[in-house]
């Protein structure tokens, strides 16, 4: 299986203060947050192919996805 490079898909921002929230990345920007994946994918600021990612509160332990 080839090993794809994601590093693009990560926020290039703190996410700090995004804690506990979702947020939609493109192309290393965050452009929304909110509480869920599902409020998040119908803000109008959203696109179909903005990654969606789980921001770990700081009570949080690892994220494995």
């Amino acid at each position: 299986m080839p090993v794809l490079d994601q590093a693009h898909l990560a926020p290039q921002e703190d996410t700090r203060p995004y804690a506990g929230k979702w947020i939609a990345v493109r192309d290393g920007r965050i452009v929304a947050s909110a509480e869920d994946s599902v409020s998040l994918r119908d803000l109008p600021e959203v696109r179909a192919d903005d990654q969606l990612i789980p921001v770990p509160s700081s009570e949080t332990g690892i994220y494995v996805l």
